[in-house]
C-alpha cells in the first residue's frame, strides 16, 4: 500500500449543503461484506481508442452503462477472513475483518456501525513481510454512505524490523502514511456485464507514502496517489464498478464484479 503524510486534523465529516434532496438509497455498515465473502473483479485497462466510457454526472437518479466492458486476463480476488484464524491475531486482535487480495495486500480492519477502520497491515518490503498495528488508525469508509456525505482522514504506521542491506543484516524503520478524501457524489443505477444495480458512487483520492530508513538514511521512498470511483451496491455487498482515473478524471481502468 502507499499514501502521503499530512499534518492534518483527524477526520472531518460534512454534509455539503441542503439544496440537493437526499437519496433514499443509503449504503450502511450492514450492507458491507462479511467474513467468508470472496469477490472476483475483472479489471479492464482502456486503450487509446476507447471513447465509449465516461465518468458521467453527479447527483441523484443517475444512470451509468458499463455493460459492454470486455472480459480481460486480469482478475482481482478479494477474500475476507476471520482475524481469529490468523497466526497474527494477537497483534491484530482489535480487528474483526482480515481482507487479503491476490496482489499481496493484507489488511486488518474494524467494522462498526459508523465506519470501516484500518487497524493493522502486513507489508512486503524487499521481499520481507513486515507487520504492525497503525499508530494512527485510518477510517477508510464512513457509514451511512448517502448522497453528498463526505469525509477525510489520515493514518500512519511505523514498523521496526530487520533487513539485509548490502549483504549485512541491519535494523530498519519503515514509515507508511495514509490519507483519504471521499465524497458520495452521485446515486442511481449502474449497468454492468452481470446486471443492473442500485448504487451510490464514492469519489475518492487515496494517497500513500512509504519510506524505509536504514542506519539513519532513507534508502527507499515512494508516494502513490490513486483517484477512483467506487459504485457500492447493497445487493452485492461490494462495489460493482471500480473506476481508476488520472487527476483530470480520464479513465485508466474499469473493474466490474464478476460474482
Amino acid at each position: 500500500m502507499s499514501f502521503l503524510f499530512f499534518s492534518c486534523e483527524k477526520e472531518k465529516i460534512t454534509h455539503n449543503g441542503d439544496t440537493t434532496p437526499q437519496t433514499p438509497y443509503s449504503y450502511l455498515s450492514t450492507d458491507f461484506a462479511n467474513v467468508g465473502d470472496v469477490f472476483y473483479v475483472n479489471i479492464y485497462t482502456l486503450t487509446q481508442s476507447d471513447s465509449l466510457y465516461s465518468i458521467g454526472n453527479i447527483g441523484n437518479s443517475q444512470k451509468w452503462d458499463y455493460e459492454s466492458i470486455p472480459l480481460s486476463s486480469t482478475i482481482d480476488t478479494i477474500s475476507l477472513f476471520d482475524p481469529l484464524l490468523s497466526p497474527d491475531y494477537v497483534l491484530f486482535n482489535n480487528s474483526n475483518i482480515n481482507i487479503v487480495k491476490n496482489d499481496g495486500t493484507n489488511n486488518y480492519l474494524l467494522k462498526s456501525d459508523q465506519y470501516l477502520k484500518l487497524t493493522g497491515t502486513v507489508i512486503n518490503v524487499y521481499g520481507i513481510a513486515v507487520k504492525d498495528t497503525l499508530d494512527d488508525q485510518l477510517n477508510t469508509n464512513k457509514f451511512p454512505m448517502t448522497l453528498n456525505s463526505s469525509f477525510s482522514d489520515s493514518g500512519s504506521v511505523t514498523i521496526d524490523t530487520q533487513m539485509v542491506y548490502f549483504g549485512f543484516p541491519v535494523n530498519a524503520i519503515i514509515n507508511v502514511n495514509y490519507h483519504i478524501n471521499s465524497t458520495i457524489d452521485a446515486s442511481g443505477s449502474v449497468k454492468t456485464p452481470t446486471g443492473t444495480y442500485a448504487c451510490v458512487r464514492d469519489k475518492r483520492t487515496e494517497i500513500t507514502s512509504t519510506n524505509v530508513n536504514v542506519l539513519g538514511m532513507s534508502v527507499y521512498s515512494t508516494i502513490d496517489t490513486v483517484y477512483k470511483y467506487n459504485f457500492w451496491s447493497k445487493s452485492k455487498k461490494w462495489n460493482v464498478i471500480e473506476i481508476v482515473t488520472d487527476k483530470n478524471d480520464k479513465i485508466k481502468t474499469i473493474g466490474y464484479l464478476l460474482n
